[in-house]
C-alpha cells in the first residue's frame, strides 16, 4: 500500500493533536489503536508527547481493506509548532534558527547544566526506537513547519524518504555523513514549500528537498495565511497538485522525479524482499527451506510491480520531452518577435542583438535539453536495473522448480 501525498498532509496535521495544548487534542491517538485520518485508516504503532522539550511524534501502519495491518510501511509524522508551547517557540529560535540541537532551558539567565535535549534529539532517539522495532519495514517521515523541520533531518540522517509541507531547511544541524548521503541520493526528500511563505522558506535549501510551488493566492493576505497546511489540494488519487502556471514548471519536474524515485524504492523494496525467498544456492531453495510463497503468485507479483513502474517512467519522460518542446518553442518564439521588431536587419544582426541580451538557442534551448536528457537517461537506467532484478528472480523461480518439483508444488 503505497502512502499519498494526501496522506502524508493528513498525518501531518494530525500529529498536531498529541498535544494535551492543542484545541484538538485526541486522547484516543493511543499506541495499539486504530484511526482513520483523511481517507485511510491507520494502526497507531508508536507516539511521543515529550513533556520537558516538547516533541510530539507517531508512527503508524496504513490497514488494508481487510483490516490487515500493512507494516510494509512505517510512516513516523512529527507535530509542527504549536504556538501556545513556549518550549515550541524555544526550538523554533534555538533548533531552527540557531542550529543548537540542545535547548536552553533559561535563555535570560543561563547557567551550568541547565540546557537539555531538544526537540531534534528526541526526534531522532524516537525515530531509531521504530527503526528498531520495525527493522524490516521501509519507514517513511512527514511532517509540517517544525515537523518537516525534523522529519527531514530524521529522514536524512537515517537514509529514508521524506514528503513533507513548508519546513524550514534542517542542514543547520545535519551530520556531514547525512549531507552526503543527500547530494549522492537526489530525489528522496520532497519538501513541498508555498512560494509566499516567509516561515516554511526559512533555511535555504541546503537538503535539495525543495519544491517550491506558486500557489497563486493574491498578496493581501496574512503571511501565517501562506504557511497553513489547508492550502495544499489534490487530486483524486492523492497526488499534490500544483498550478500549471510558467512559474511552477519546476516544480512540475521536481515532483515527477520525486514520484519516480518513489515507485522505484517501492517496487525495487517488493522485489528484494521476493529474492531474498530464492536465495539458496544454486538459485533456488533448499529442499528442508520452509516457503510460504507460490510461484504463481510471485511471477504475478513481478509483472505488475515491472508494469507499474514502467507507467511511472513514461509519465516522468513525458514530463522532461514536454520541457525539452517547451524550450524549443520559446525559443522559436522569439527569433520570430525579434525578425518582426528588427525586419531592416540580417538573420545575423538579429542573432548578434539576442546574444547581446542573453538570449541564444545555446542558452534557451541546447543546454536545458541536454540536462532534460541526462535526467531521461538516469531515468532508463533505473528501468534497466529493475528489469534485470525482476528477471533475476524470474530465472531464481525457474531454477527452483527445476531443482525441487515437488517442493515447488508445495509452496504456499
Amino acid at each position: 500500500m503505497t502512502v499519498t501525498d494526501k496522506s502524508y498532509k493528513d498525518l501531518s496535521d494530525k500529529a498536531y493533536w498529541l498535544d494535551p495544548k492543542h484545541k484538538e487534542y485526541a486522547p484516543t491517538l493511543k499506541e495499539g489503536s486504530y484511526r482513520k485520518f483523511g481517507d485511510t485508516k491507520y494502526k497507531i504503532l508508536k507516539t511521543e508527547n515529550n513533556s520537558k522539550n516538547g516533541m510530539q511524534a507517531m508512527a503508524v501502519a496504513p490497514v488494508d481493506k481487510n483490516g490487515k495491518v500493512d507494516t510494509t510501511e512505517v510512516v513516523i509524522a512529527y507535530a509542527g509548532t504549536n504556538f501556545s508551547d513556549a518550549k515550541d517557540r524555544a526550538t523554533d529560535l534555538q533548533t531552527v534558527v540557531q542550529g543548537d540541537k540542545q535547548l536552553e532551558q533559561s535563555p535570560l539567565h543561563p547557567f551550568q547544566g541547565s540546557k537539555i535535549d531538544g526537540q531534534a534529539i528526541s526526534a531522532q532517539k524516537f525515530a531509531k526506537e521504530v527503526k528498531a522495532q520495525y527493522s524490516d519495514s521501509v519507514i517513511t517521515t512527514t511532517g509540517h513547519s517544525l515537523g518537516e523541520y525534523l522529519a527531514l533531518m530524521v529522514a536524512a540522517e537515517n537514509e529514508w524518504r521524506n514528503v513533507g509541507f513548508n519546513g524550514p531547511d534542517p542542514s543547520n544541524i545535519l551530520s556531514e555523513e547525512a549531507k552526503k548521503w543527500i547530494k549522492e541520493n537526489p530525489g528522496m526528500l520532497a519538501n513541498y514549500r508555498n512560494r509566499a511563505d516567509v516561515i516554511g522558506n526559512f533555511g535555504g535549501d541546503g537538503t535539495g528537498a525543495e519544491i517550491k510551488v506558486s500557489m497563486e493566492m493574491g498578496t493581501h493576505l496574512n503571511p501565517v495565511d501562506y504557511h497553513q497546511l489547508s492550502n495544499w489540494t489534490f487530486d483524486k488519487d492523492g497526488k499534490l497538485k500544483i498550478p500549471n502556471n510558467e512559474y511552477n514548471q519546476e516544480a512540475i519536474v521536481q515532483q515527477a522525479e520525486r514520484y519516480a524515485m518513489t515507485e522505484y524504492i517501492a517496487k525495487l523494496y517488493d522485489l528484494e524482499i521476493m529474492q531474498k525467498k530464492f536465495q539458496a544456492s544454486g538459485g533456488g531453495l533448499s529442499t528442508n527451506e520452509q516457503i510460504y510463497l507460490d510461484d504463481s503468485r510471485a511471477l504475478a507479483v513481478i509483472e505488475t510491480a515491472v508494469a507499474e513502474f514502467k507507467a511511472v517512467t513514461v509519465h516522468v519522460i513525458k514530463v522532461y520531452q514536454d520541457g525539452m518542446d517547451k524550450v524549443e518553442k520559446v525559443w522559436k518564439k522569439t527569433l520570430q518577435e525579434a525578425r518582426q521588431v528588427g525586419d531592416m536587419l540580417t538573420e545575423s544582426e538579429i542573432l548578434a542583438e539576442l546574444e547581446s541580451a542573453g538570449c541564444t538557442e545555446k542558452k534557451l534551448v541546447i543546454e536545458p535539453c541536454g540536462a532534460y536528457q541526462k535526467k531521461i537517461n538516469k531515468v532508463k537506467k533505473m528501468s534497466t536495473k529493475f528489469d534485470d532484478l525482476a528477471n533475476e528472480i524470474k530465472q531464481s523461480i525457474k531454477a527452483l522448480k527445476q531443482k525441487d518439483h515437488e517442493l515447488a508444488q508445495q509452496l504456499g
